[in-house]
């Protein structure tokens, strides 16, 4: 699927997806990937061009809803911030904390706490009848929210849950029945990564500091858990491109969305999602996607 990229030029992210399923020598196939990109001329933190879906951008299955693994947690953080600026929600200084380390490291923990601090429906012991039912509307809290904003990029996505390192239990396992769970589309992922970085959403710039991927880089020792580099997107960009990012991974995914600068300026937006055992447990597809798109994108290598 293509966005407003003009016709007249192969956008780079095509070009690196074509190359970068070539590599994978037939273990991954286009139907299993969904890609949305976006280039600026400018930082996007210094200007503000609009809406993603303003822009010329590019999308391989883009609309397409898949499970987003921890990838979600950026949409709880908005929620968060939003809530807040609303009054919708107290400010607590254990929020900040758990905020962090949804971010920061992808804690699990801290997401559910937080899922529960937004809707009111914390994880418990199985629930039956009203209550049940009456629990399930509350967790719906932070999707209804998003659904009063009407925007055609939000399409399809369904905002409810917390992550697990195995799986969920009690009445958070009930709800997540008949194939309820949480779904993104890569559109979505990248427009809200967008939003965040031109500073259009209350506490962008929070956000933006909790998303910075700067202090993984670079580091020899860092907690494989809590890892947002290597093995995703941001491992296969050059180490002075600034990045800010969400990745996320399970037995069955593992995908990436991070936000780019350039030292000359430009800067870009790619979300990269991949579903099948294969792409689970490969460490290369991700990285070597990153560093193909930018060769394209940028006309230059990445070593």
């Amino acid at each position: 699927m293509a966005g407003t990229a003009p016709a007249s030029k192969i956008h780079p992210a095509a070009s690196a997806l074509a190359e970068a399923l070539e590599a994978t020598r037939g273990a991954l196939n286009e139907a299993q990937v969904s890609v949305a990109a976006c280039l600026y001329g400018a930082p996007l933190r210094n200007t503000d061009p609009g809406t993603f879906i303003q822009q010329a951008w590019w999308g391989h299955r883009a609309t397409s809803p898949v499970y987003p693994a921890s990838v979600v947690k950026l949409f709880f953080l908005n929620a968060l911030a939003a809530f807040r600026e609303e009054g919708l929600i107290d400010h607590e200084q254990e929020d900040d904390r758990a905020a962090a380390e949804m971010i920061r490291t992808s804690s699990n923990e801290a997401t559910v706490y937080l899922v529960g601090r937004l809707t009111g429906a914390d994880d418990g012991p199985p629930l039956h009848g009203q209550a049940l039912e009456d629990w399930c509307v509350a967790r719906q809290r932070v999707q209804d929210w998003y659904l009063t904003q009407n925007r055609e990029e939000f399409a399809g996505i369904n905002v409810l849950h917390g992550t697990y390192q195995d799986s969920p239990y009690g009445r958070a396992y009930q709800a997540r029945r008949n194939g309820n769970g949480n779904l993104l589309t890569a559109l979505s992922a990248a427009a809200l990564m967008h939003d965040i970085a031109r500073g259009a959403r209350p506490g962008s710039a929070w956000m933006m500091d909790l998303l910075s991927r700067d202090f993984q880089r670079g580091v020899p020792e860092v907690d494989p858990e809590g890892d947002q580099v290597r093995d995703f997107l941001v491992e296969g960009l050059p180490g002075d491109v600034r990045t800010w990012s969400k990745a996320g991974h399970t037995s069955w995914t593992r995908h990436d969305l991070v936000y780019g600068e350039r030292p000359d300026g430009r800067a870009f937006t790619l979300c990269v999602m991949s579903e099948g055992k294969w792409p689970a447990n490969d460490k290369t597809f991700l990285p070597d996607f990153a560093r193909r798109f930018y060769r394209h994108a940028f006309d230059v290598g990445v070593e």
